[in-house]
């Protein structure tokens, strides 16, 4: 499992926008490749299209991770969630992984201006030009949180909650998670280094 874990992180590579905002452990809980051998991937998405792109994306790293939505439509999952146990017992599934979008919020930030420097050294004072005006700049935040939840334990083994500034793309967005994850569940001891 830790090589799961760690070629979602190899994905990740790269210069990130996304930062751990929280996470929680269950007590003396660990992820091993002993006992989680069949992965469900689960992404909670409005959009079927951006669901499957983003489970696709992180099932394509290793051979134990496998996507939902061949099994699961988006409506199965929000209705009866009994229903959905069940049959991810019979199935033989071994650990879920479930990231859902919690909220996206706008963020607004103060610029203040500047002075132009060109002008100031040569003596030539333009107003227009010499004071550059201030602003405001405004990022769009995505709250992501992301769920390991043992099925032949029946309880949640790791939780972990992160931001994102303006991701471009979904693949941006699920890479910055996905490697934010795999380093504070690495930092919390539920995978091994």
């Amino acid at each position: 499992m830790k090589k799961i874990f760690f070629a979602l992180c190899i994905l990740a590579a790269g210069c990130s926008s996304t930062s751990i905002i929280n996470s929680w452990k269950a007590p003396g809980a660990t992820l091993s490749p002993e006992q989680y051998k069949k992965v469900l991937v689960v992404v909670m998405a409005k959009d079927e299209n951006a669901r499957k792109a983003a489970e696709d994306k992180i099932v394509a790293n290793h051979k134990a991770l496998q996507a939902s939505y061949p099994v699961f439509t988006i409506k199965d999952l929000g209705e009866d969630t009994l229903k959905v146990k069940n049959k991810v017992k019979e199935q033989g599934y071994d650990v879920i992984i479930v990231m859902r979008l919690i909220t996206v919020k706008a963020k607004s930030t103060y610029v203040a201006g500047s002075r132009n420097q060109a002008y100031q050294k040569n003596g030539i004072y333009y107003f227009g030009d010499y004071l550059n005006s201030s602003s405001y700049a405004t990022d769009m935040q995505f709250i992501v949180s992301t769920n390991v939840w043992s099925i032949k334990d029946e309880k949640l083994l790791w939780s972990g909650v992160t931001e994102s500034t303006d991701p471009k793309k979904i693949d941006k967005l699920v890479n910055e998670v996905a490697k934010e994850v795999v380093y504070k569940m690495t930092e919390d001891g539920f995978i091994k280094k």
